[in-house]
Parts: C-alpha cells; structure tokens; sequence
C-alpha cells in the first residue's frame, strides 16, 4: 500500500509540463471589471478541492495561478481539501470555504442546510451564459447532470468528468501473442486476454479490481437491463438475460485464469510489471498506470469496448463546482466569475491535457483534437455522448449507499460462490432496498 501510495503521488509528475502558455491565450486578457474589486485591493476568495497529490493537484494549482493572474481584481487561494466530507461541518463553523468542488451525493444535505447558494440567477445574469453557450460548451447530459434531486435550483457547475471504463494494453504482450490490434467489443476482451495467459504461467491477460459501476456499464453495453424504470430509478432490475450473459462472461474469465481480480490500485502496479495484457481503468487513472509502466513497455489505450448491442456504454462521473453561502455579495460575484472560468471550454482542455479527464461538450472537445491526434492512448477516454450515463441524480445518497453490498454479492458470483441467477437475484433485492430508502446505509 506504501509503494501504490507512492506511485501515485511521485511518479506521474514528469507528465506535467507548464502548459500555460495556451491557456493564457485561450483564456484572454484580465478581466476589465475584475468582477466586483474592492477600493482595499482585490476580492479574496477561498477555493476547496479534494486532489492533495499527482498530476491532478498540480494542474489544480496551475490553474488557480492562471486565473489569479489574468484576473488581479480576484485572487484565489486553493486549499487540498474535500469539500464533500468538510463542508457543511465548516459551514455550520463559519468556516466554509467560497467555493468547494463536491460530489454529487452530498449537494442535497448542504442545499438543505443552507450552505449553498442557487446559481441560476448568475447562469442567466448579465456575466452568465447564454443557451447558444451552454449548447456549445456542455453536452446535454453533462448539464441536465447539474440538476440534483429534482430541485429547479443549479447549486452545481460542471468542472471535472472522467470516463469509468477505458481499456490499456501492453503493446509489447499483444505482439507476442501475436494480437494484430487491440479489441473493440468485450467479446475479444476474452480471446485476446485468453491467448495472452497462455505465453505461460506467469503471464494473465487482463487486471480488474472490480467496481459495481463498472460491471453496470458493461452490462448496458450487452442491453442488459439496470433499473427498473430510466425516468424513476428506484428499484434495480439486473435479473434478465443480457446481465446473466455479462457475469457469466466474467467469471469465465476468473476461472480460466485469463482475468486477475485484484484490491485498491493493486491492478496497476500489475500492470506494470509487464505480465499483465490488459487492465480496466478509469480515464483519470491513465497518469497512474503510465507511471506504474515507467517506460518498461509501450503502454496503449482503446475506449470501452462495445457490447452485444454493437455499442459502447460508458458510465461519467467526477465532481462539480458549487458555491457555498458565505462571505459578501462582492465575494459571491466573483465566486461566480472564477466557477464560470474554471468550466470553460480553455481551463477544461488545459485541465484534460494534464490529467486524462473528458471535454465537457462540442466546444472542449474540438479543442482536444490536436491532442488526441497527437496522444491516442489519452484518446480513449473519450466515447459517444450518446452512450454516457450517470448515477440517478434523484437518488444519489441511495445509489452511493447500494454500491458496496451488491458490490459484495457480485463479487461471489464472479468467484463461483453464487449461481449466475443468485448472483443477480441477490444484487436486485438488497440493491433496491438502498435504492428505494427502505435500507439504510
């Protein structure tokens, strides 16, 4: 756990170049109205994010300096701290910060206590976006996702969004197992992690430390059946055939040997030993597992692979801006003035350059071209929007709270422990229980 602590802070730093130049320029000259500076100096802000290491902290920090500097009538000060586990206790304290990046799950307990300050009024505000700029910079589902447990009100801008399922190889495996190229539907996943495990016994073709969330988007991309209703998402309703042939699937690969189930970051530093064909991941993962390689291999990377449907699925999750209720009006304003810049298409492309997270919408994404072209393995983190879901917004807390148990169950259904129909029997019931708040996490 100490070395895995260790990669993941020191070994993804020389993956961090300065990168300011471009986003200076895309950015533009500091703001003419330095959004509500005071005759004392500048507006003084406070900014809480949860990254304290790695590639991700550096970039945050970049950031905040970008925007100090072309903004000198605002000056952030960025504190490496979770704004979902300490905000409302630092709120109810007098000592929340202006602005937090939070989960999604935690938005419903601070709104209701007061903590947060409704965004709608600056989203359509003379210093707000326009509806041809919200088309332009966040894709629909990145939007609607801003909208928590029903409420009209906006507490959240969307800021970081990663995908859950990106597929990495070894190249240099794949050539002496004689694999062309590598798979595109999961399908191939098998046979190719099959023929890899068979160079011999020190040899698997494929890492996984299983996630629930993962498992469901490789479900979806097969057509299997994850709620019982898309527009209410209170029960599960994973006991059908497509789900049955998805856990079959991976425990086929558990029992032949061709998949290693492994625990926390273990699948990584797998990986990077370089008897390990493939791993799943997720995009802001990428820094990790190229660290955990460290130049032994040519390390490459495709999207998720598509399913039975003949299409991919791609879960997106990752945290959002939101501003909390503190401080003056003139500190509210430039609130807004720093969350509107750090969701803008330029600091989103800065920030996915440097740490593998997904283009917010049509804009960011013609702005990540150059880059993909240039990073393919960087590339496949992204997929069609059409096919990205996320968590039920109108149940967060419940879906948060249903992952480890059903995660539990699918884990002895991939083992052997549980029958394929037990396994998904057993994830539907005590899932739905959580799902619905008759359990309580």
């Amino acid at each position: 756990m100490n070395t895995q602590m260790g990669l993941r802070r020191g070994a993804v730093f020389g993956l961090i170049g300065l990168g300011l130049a471009g986003l200076m320029a895309a950015c533009g000259s500091p703001s003419s109205s330095a959004a509500g500076s005071s005759k004392t100096g500048p507006v003084k802000l406070v900014y809480w994010a949860g990254h304290s290491s790695g590639a991700l902290y550096t970039a945050v920090k970049a950031e905040v300096k970008q925007f100090n500097k072309t903004h000198p009538g605002i000056q952030v000060t960025f504190i490496a701290k979770g704004a979902s586990h300490h905000g409302l206790a630092a709120f109810e304290a007098g000592q929340a910060p202006n602005v937090g990046m939070v989960s999604s799950y935690i938005v419903p307990q601070l709104a209701q206590a007061g903590a947060l300050v409704p965004l709608n009024s600056y989203i359509s505000g003379p210093n707000g976006l326009t509806a041809a700029q919200i088309k332009q910079d966040y894709y629909p589902v990145v939007w609607n996702d801003m909208l928590i447990g029903g409420s009209k009100n906006r507490y959240l801008m969307p800021l970081e969004k990663k995908s859950l399922v990106v597929l990495y190889y070894n190249a240099n495996l794949f050539k002496k197992a004689h694999i062309s190229s590598p798979p595109r539907t999961w399908a191939q996943v098998g046979v190719d992690a099959a023929k890899i495990t068979a160079l011999g016994p020190k040899y698997h073709g494929l890492a996984w430390t299983p996630s629930l969330r993962q498992f469901l988007t490789i479900t979806a991309a097969d057509g299997g059946r994850i709620f019982s209703s898309q527009t209410n998402r209170k029960a599960y309703s994973l006991d059908n055939p497509a789900a049955a042939a998805t856990v079959s699937m991976l425990r086929g690969w558990v029992k032949n040997g061709y998949m290693i189930m492994t625990t926390g970051y273990e699948y990584q530093l797998d990986f990077g030993t370089g008897y390990v064909g493939m791993l799943i991941d997720a995009s802001a993962g990428y820094t990790y597992d190229y660290g955990s390689v460290g130049g032994k291999f040519v390390m490459g990377g495709v999207p998720a692979p598509r399913g039975t449907t003949g299409h991919s699925a791609e879960y997106i999750n990752g945290a959002s801006l939101t501003m909390f209720n503190v401080g003056t009006k003139a500190q509210k304003t430039a609130s807004w003035t720093f969350i509107k810049w750090m969701s803008s298409p330029s600091t989103n492309t800065y920030w996915n350059e440097h740490t593998n997270y997904l283009p917010l919408g049509p804009a960011g994404y013609a702005m990540m071209q150059s880059f993909y072209a240039k990073n393919p393995a960087w590339a496949a983190s992204y997929s069609n929007p059409a096919y990205w879901w996320f968590k039920p917004r109108s149940r967060v807390a419940n879906f948060e709270a249903s992952k480890p148990p059903m995660l539990s169950i699918l884990m002895k259904g991939l083992q052997g422990q549980l029958s394929v129909s037990q396994t998904l029997k057993q994830m539907d019931s005590v899932g739905s229980g959580y799902l619905s708040g008759q359990t309580r996490g």
